[in-house]
């Protein structure tokens, strides 16, 4: 996709609202506080001249918040993919361009979903017997107030189209990377950094489907509508979880470098404070995404990363024999230090990786779990020894005497 192509990843309102002033003066960050502003105060204005209760102000408000909200999270979709840097296999970037190429069509597909639940939605107001409008705008409403109502309700219904489309989509992207990522070769993969941007715009989605349930004090005296809405929110979270889930199997690392990290089983870490360095062996674990190794509370190494988190990360695969088919991968970048305030929280993965390390290292794990080493050498969880986590900013790779860049 060239330059010009990417400038017009915009939706449909988007690229109206750009070309009206004052909003088109302004970001599209600020024209969305702008559009908030505006209309609350244009509610305002009609609920004191038409003399509108209170409560119907109040909802009013909070279907205003309900489309901004959803508006901010829809904005990070375009500038988060034009940021996204190409994928180093020819089919991963292609389907990755297609994504892009329907998500954001310049035929404006998005907009059929909104006009789905628009129009069945305005002729069951209107034409139905529901008592929604009496609730909201009072009896014999004036048609001004229908007016803005109506195009209140068209904003939320585009959004919550503009849902639908987004998590599909992604669900069908996810599941094709999956696939596409098992037949990859030698160094063809996703950077590391882009499957994180695809996987937190998918958890966006799943805010997307819970800030619906805001609407359900508008709609609490017709069931029907509240059964629709809550039908909403859990198709939007369960499609956006799952492909959240899809997406963090993705592997990063392509199958040459994922193969030596996964089979070899000793590394190098480095560190560095004021100048002096610091170079020790450690043990490792691989689950598939993030690369772990634990370290005595006393060591040297643990002291220096908590005042440095910059590391260097050393794993390497040696044939005496013959020196061009030695291998080797080096990650730079940062550590996270896992703690008690982490327990809560990744309590699931810890004991994953706990399980990983029993399994690699039977007779590793069963000497340092007895009481023949000093204490703090002893696998005792988060008290005597720390698990540290890899977090790459940069890989080099070495495969015989070729030295290669891999894109993180």
């Amino acid at each position: 996709m060239d330059k010009g192509a990417k400038k017009e990843m915009k939706w449909i309102y988007e690229e109206i609202v750009g070309r009206i002033p004052p909003f088109s003066l302004v970001s599209y960050q600020y024209s969305i506080l702008m559009q908030l502003f505006f209309l609350l105060v244009l509610g305002l204005i009609f609920g004191f001249i038409f003399k509108l209760e209170s409560v119907s102000l109040l909802y009013g408000s909070l279907a205003i918040l309900v489309a901004v909200s959803w508006s901010l999270l829809i904005l990070q979709l375009g500038p988060t993919l034009r940021k996204f840097r190409a994928p180093l296999s020819k089919d991963e970037n292609e389907l990755l361009e297609k994504y892009k190429g329907i998500l954001f069509h310049r035929n404006h597909y998005e907009a059929i979903p909104g006009l789905a639940i628009f129009i069945p939605f305005m002729l069951y107001l209107f034409f139905y017997g529901s008592d929604l409008l009496e609730n909201w705008l009072g009896k014999n409403p004036h048609i001004i107030l229908l007016l803005f109502v109506s195009l209140l309700i068209w904003d939320i219904c585009y959004r919550m189209g503009l849902g639908i489309w987004a998590s599909v989509l992604a669900l069908w992207r996810s599941v094709r990377l999956k696939k596409l990522a098992e037949k990859r070769t030698e160094l063809e993969h996703t950077p590391y950094t882009e499957l994180r941007s695809l996987r937190r715009l998918d958890i966006n989605n799943v805010f997307f489907g819970i800030i619906s349930l805001l609407l359900i004090p508008l709609l609490q005296s017709d069931n029907f509508l509240v059964t629709i809405i809550l039908i909403f929110m859990v198709f939007i979270t369960l499609i956006s979880v799952i492909s959240a889930y899809i997406i963090s199997k993705v592997p990063w690392l392509p199958p040459d470098i994922y193969n030596l990290v996964n089979e070899s089983s000793f590394a190098y870490i480095g560190t560095s404070l004021g100048g002096v360095t610091h170079v020790t062996p450690v043990v490792y674990v691989f689950d598939g995404q993030e690369i772990f190794f634990n370290t005595s509370k006393e060591a040297k190494k643990l002291k220096i990363m908590q005042k440095n988190n910059k590391v260097a990360f050393l794993i390497d695969k040696r044939d005496m024999s013959n020196i061009y088919e030695n291998k080797a991968v080096l990650f730079t970048g940062e550590v996270k230090i896992y703690g008690l305030l982490d327990v809560p929280l990744r309590l699931v993965q810890m004991l994953q990786t706990l399980s990983l390390f029993i399994k690699k290292y039977p007779e590793y794990t069963r000497k340092y779990s007895t009481s023949e080493l000093p204490e703090a050498w002893q696998l005792t969880p988060i008290i005597a020894r720390i698990l540290v986590e890899i977090k790459p900013v940069k890989i080099i790779y070495w495969r015989g005497a070729k030295q290669i860049s891999v894109p993180v």
